[in-house]
């Protein structure tokens, strides 16, 4: 094989290159010591463009201007072809030769944070956000914003704390939008404890279950799949629109399927019209909202992230903390939150009359 270009070079320091050129350059010693200078450049480019911070407006107006005028451009790399001249000469060569790794590097480094257009499909886009959705490891901590028709009277606040290591260990919170809690449900297998809140006409009444049998489903984790089928079901459509928009807080991908209503409802979920705001620098969703079928009956919901951190330390507790107030009741395990609850409730009722 004859040795690389400067495409194939950038290719092997981007980990994107066939298995031909990683050969060559593993046994290459000239084209080794390129792609290991390319990589000292991409690195150290990197690094000042992470220090810079995002560019200015000015200057990527210049850039801009510089790679879409006709005039003569001056300096010492262009990323169009200049004029054309009847004689280059050796030092016109030269320069060219010295400054391609530049060019490169600013196509492939600077150019993305200014906004160039992607090259992503929407279905790769809805593929790399399933990645997100099921690559998490470790305690994860959630804030977001649902509404739901029929079900929320407006949106409402969910507070989410999960262990992506053990999807049964989790505690969710829901309050209205004024910050009032609504209901909360844990379930911590290690403690063998699970916990459910409830607020009736003002007051706060916490049903607390030990020595749980067994642990049921996660209620996050069945969340996630709903929205994972719907992610599926958004890749398969032929009529997805990919929008994208760049701004203070960095790229954003917008795929909207437009609503169309079927002749009849799905089995299990179907989706009628989506919209989806997808993180570029994470692929992780901010933004969904969906209309279809969820076992035969209607729905709508809308969900915005509004933040997401992975804890690190000290493990966080998974138990609803009574405050002042608070009615705390003991109850039995059962086979299931609901049975645990209605059964606490009957048995306290039950005492009240005999006193």
């Amino acid at each position: 094989m004859r040795c690389l270009t400067d495409v194939n070079v950038q290719a092997v320091v981007d980990e994107e290159a066939n298995e031909e050129s990683r050969g060559h350059a593993a046994t290459c010693e000239r084209c080794r010591a390129r792609v290991d200078e390319r990589r000292r450049q991409v690195n150290a480019l990197s690094s000042q463009v992470e220090a810079e911070g995002t560019p200015s407006p000015a200057f990527e107006a210049r850039l801009r201007h510089a790679m879409t005028t006709g005039r003569d451009v001056r300096g010492s790399t262009v990323l169009r072809p200049s004029a054309a001249r009847s004689s280059w000469g050796r030092a016109g060569w030269i320069s060219a030769l010295a400054t391609a790794g530049a060019v490169a590097l600013i196509v492939f480094m600077l150019l993305p944070r200014l906004g160039a257009p992607t090259t992503l499909s929407a279905n790769q886009i809805l593929g790399r956000s399933l990645q997100t959705l099921t690559s998490g490891s470790g305690v994860e901590r959630l804030e977001y914003e649902v509404t739901m028709d029929g079900m929320t009277a407006g949106p409402v606040v969910v507070r989410q704390v999960i262990d992506r290591n053990n999807p049964q260990r989790y505690k969710i919170e829901s309050y209205t939008a004024d910050g009032e809690i609504r209901t909360a449900i844990s379930q911590d297998p290690q403690s063998q404890r699970r916990s459910q809140l409830i607020r009736v006409d003002g007051t706060n009444y916490i049903v607390r279950v030990g020595a749980i049998h067994n642990p049921v489903l996660s209620l996050p984790q069945m969340a996630q799949a709903i929205v994972e089928t719907s992610i599926g079901l958004m890749q398969a459509k032929s009529d997805q629109q990919l929008t994208v928009q760049d701004g203070p807080d960095g790229r954003r991908y917008i795929i909207e399927i437009p609503p169309v209503m079927p002749a009849s409802a799905a089995t299990t979920l179907d989706i009628f019209g989506a919209r989806a705001v997808i993180s570029g620098e994470d692929f992780r969703i901010q933004e969904f909202e969906a209309t279809g079928t969820l076992l035969k009956q209607p729905f709508s919901v809308s969900v915005k992230l509004r933040t997401q951190q992975y804890l690190g330390g000290a493990m966080p507790s998974f138990e609803i903390v009574p405050g002042p107030g608070d009615v705390v009741l003991e109850g039995i395990a059962g086979d299931d939150p609901v049975t645990e609850l209605l059964t606490t409730v009957l048995r306290e009722l039950g005492r009240a009359r005999g006193r």
